[in-house]
């Protein structure tokens, strides 16, 4: 039962804590009655001498004890010399500390707020400031009353205070303003708001259902979310309905009326492809032509390869006492015959020899060679098998905020780009359109290109299937290595992923060596056996470490969907402790210890590493950590990724998820020791062979199937892949003159 609100009124006396970006604060408040009481809660660039009223409930921390927790409020700016002092002394405003409150309080009394804001120049009549920290002192003031809008504004509407910065950091001081006009710019990518919660603010503030400013919104959301579901258009015939049906029936010809006034304004492309019109965002559009243009560039580049190759890799098969297949032969040499090449081939069939020995011919050449990866994950991993630096394409690129526009830029681009001969990306399946224009961007036109991936995997999370479209284009010179070598052979994991990708059953009665399936009829057996398994059986048996066992679950839903596995997992493998500081947003915990996944891109998010020292920011979709620092009084906790901490508040983490179990989806570009995949019911779309395929070949030591054999024969006969719309293998085939 909720516990009804108090109401309580008083005058600021000192603020314990604050966090300006979270606008999280904790202050001493005078009440009316003359008692004191400790305030807690979102209460942006609070200041000593404002007078609160608030409504809210008390509670007792358990460090600190009683405290008010703020739900909502009212506050006012003080008033009389001494309010005024007060505030301006509490270090609200940038450059102004309590000697300088007093002089500036001095000069010009209970006038003080008003020349900050309008006339700050009138503030060099205070001895000590220049007419730059005058007008430093104005825009500092300027921009805390910015900021205290725009986040009274979200936490009036209940949104999340987060979202403060972007909009500060688009609009400023017309942040607020522009939201009443349009609050469906929070739909936009730097926010993700979904466009039904921007409908019901929309209401509030009377914004009509047929109001332009809301169907333009309808039909940019509809192309954003499908491009978020990996298409790059969508077919005007499909377009309009979905947005009538999202803005309701009687909007069908409103809804055409703004299709075309955004076609003319150039926010959407129309074009005509075959006997259907098909709409892009604009941004999409260029992106496909780009990579369509450049690709028959790359692929018409003029090249003069080295005449010793032949003798070279005879050498090398000499030195290391190996025998190359042909197919890995003929990849060794692709970068020397065009200016984009491609390498494909499932686990053990030697890419990771043949990309060795390719690096090694390339910089006996001459040549200087970039290697990089989409997550962080592979490119560790591709760094440990090749002895080099390998980067994510991130950090390849320098990617950073844009900070007019909020959103990521990448610093090497075609005004500054990668000095090198030749890049190489592996796990190239998961690049989508945007991330593969901006690497083709960012090469001098003589830098070559190799793709290296499996094209069998899941496509990418994002738009468009790269790498899949330049194979089957035709047009671009490919390897695709089939051969298993016999090391490999003895592997089930290895010889289960073939049979799985050619449409046979894996063997799941052998259970011996590194493939195993527990067979069980219920998802209630299957939940309690992935459980014993990650808890006791594979440690006590293989001896590896439950922090090295990661579930993979075909959907979030149902019993062995991620959702609940990880709240299970949670109790088992991490449960509550006093020692273990824990951190509640709805109905998460977040416990020190924990396994968690970062599940938007955070361009803004600050990280740090020790070992180089470096600072920077940016966390990405699908980066996985671990919790090693909780603070409940301070409301922030850090997150280990890999070689990187990153601080988030309390009210920032509905951007991450537990991670003891993950979708096959998040699971791309990485390798795990050992996996457990709950083969049980899911919904039918995800019980494919190109996911299952995925699951099995991201374990290294061990794989456990745990569920029924129908399910398993299921996903391995299901080769249905969900259709893409897409015009890059086209627009590749005209742009090279194949177009059959």
């Amino acid at each position: 039962m909720t516990r009804d609100l108090v109401k309580i009124e008083g005058t600021v006396l000192s603020l314990i804590y604050k966090n300006d970006e979270s606008g999280y604060a904790v202050a001493r408040i005078m009440l009316d009655d003359g008692s004191q009481l400790t305030i807690v809660g979102i209460m942006p660039f609070l200041g000593a001498g404002e007078r609160i009223e608030a409504l809210g409930t008390m509670v007792v921390h358990p460090q600190h004890g009683s405290q008010f927790s703020v739900q909502s409020y009212e506050r006012h700016m003080p008033k009389g010399h001494m309010g005024i002092y007060e505030y301006l002394a509490s270090h609200v405003i940038k450059g102004v500390g309590p000697k300088t409150a007093r002089a500036i309080v001095d000069r010009f009394g209970e006038e003080t707020f008003e020349v900050m804001a309008e006339h700050p120049e009138l503030l060099q009549q205070v001895r000590g400031i220049t007419a730059a920290r005058a007008r430093e002192i104005g825009q500092s003031f300027l921009r805390v009353s910015a900021m205290r809008a725009v986040v009274e504004f979200l936490a009036r509407h209940d949104l999340p205070v987060f979202f403060a910065a972007g909009l500060l950091r688009l609009w400023g001081e017309q942040a607020v303003p522009m939201l009443e006009k349009n609050p469906y710019i929070l739909c936009a990518e730097q926010f993700g708001l979904p466009f039904g919660r921007a409908d019901e603010l929309a209401a509030d503030l009377g914004i009509g259902a047929a109001s332009s400013v809301r169907l333009d919104a309808a039909l940019l959301y509809e192309l954003r979310f499908n491009m978020q579901n990996g298409h790059a258009f969508i077919p005007m015939d499909k377009l309009l309905p979905v947005t009538v049906q999202l803005c309701g029936e009687d909007t069908a010809q409103e809804v055409a009326q703004r299709l075309e006034a955004l076609r003319e304004r150039g926010d959407i492309v129309c074009e005509r492809m075959g006997e259907r019109t098909v709409c892009y965002l604009e941004p999409l559009y260029r992106c496909e032509c780009f990579l369509a243009s450049e690709t028959a560039r790359l692929r018409s580049m003029r090249l003069h390869p080295p005449g010793d190759l032949a003798r070279r890799i005879k050498k090398y098969e000499k030195e290391k006492n190996i025998r190359y297949a042909e197919g890995q032969k003929r990849a060794m040499c692709l970068c020397f015959e065009s200016g984009i090449s491609v390498i494909t081939g499932g686990p053990g069939t030697g890419k990771t020899t043949a990309l060795l020995t390719m690096i090694d011919l390339i910089e006996s050449a001459g040549l200087r060679a970039s290697l990089c990866a989409p997550t962080g994950r592979a490119a560790k991993r591709m760094s440990e098998l090749t002895g080099r630096e390998s980067r994510t394409l991130h950090r390849l690129l320098e990617a950073g905020l844009d900070a007019e526009s909020g959103l990521l830029r990448f610093k090497r681009c075609e005004s500054n780009p990668l000095d090198t001969d030749v890049v190489i990306v592996d796990e190239s399946s998961m690049l989508d359109l945007m991330l593969a224009a901006s690497l083709l961007r960012a090469m001098k036109p003589h830098t070559r290109l190799v793709l290296v991936g499996d094209a069998d995997q899941l496509p990418p999370v994002g738009p468009g299937s790269f790498f899949a479209d330049l194979l089957a284009s035709g047009c671009v010179p490919a390897v695709r290595l089939t051969e298993i070598f016999r090391q490999a052979q003895d592997s089930d994991i290895v010889v289960s992923a073939h049979r799985i990708n050619q449409g046979l059953m894996p063997d799941v009665h052998k259970n011996r060596g590194d493939f195993y399936f527990a067979g069980v009829r219920t998802e209630e057996a299957a939940v309690r056996a992935v459980t014993s398994l990650i808890t006791e059986r594979i440690p006590a048996r293989f001896g590896i470490d439950p922090a090295d066992v990661q579930v993979i679950c075909p959907s979030r839903q149902m019993a062995c969907g991620t959702e609940n596995l990880n709240r299970i997992l949670q109790q088992a493998l991490n449960p509550p402790s006093a020692h273990k500081p824990e951190a509640h947003f709805g109905p998460s915990v977040f416990r020190l210890g924990d396994r968690v996944m970062q599940v938007r891109n955070n361009y803004d998010l600050l990280w740090r590493r020790f070992d180089p020292p470096e600072m920077g920011s940016g966390v990405y979709n699908g980066d996985a950590g671990q919790i090693v620092m909780v603070d409940p009084a301070a409301r922030v906790l850090t997150v280990r990724f890999e070689d990187r901490d990153a601080d988030y508040s309390f009210d920032e983490l509905s951007q991450l998820e537990l991670a003891y179990a993950i979708t096959a989806h998040k699971s791309q570009g990485s390798e795990y020791p050992a996996v457990i995949f709950p083969a049980v019911r899911a919904p039918e779309r995800l019980l494919n062979r190109s996911l299952f395929y995925t699951a099995v070949t991201r374990a290294r030591q061990l794989l456990v199937l745990v569920g029924n054999e129908e399910t398993v024969e299921k996903m391995v006969v299901s080769d249905k892949k969900t259709r893409r719309y897409s015009a890059l293998r086209r627009r590749i085939r005209e742009m090279l003159g194949n177009e059959g």
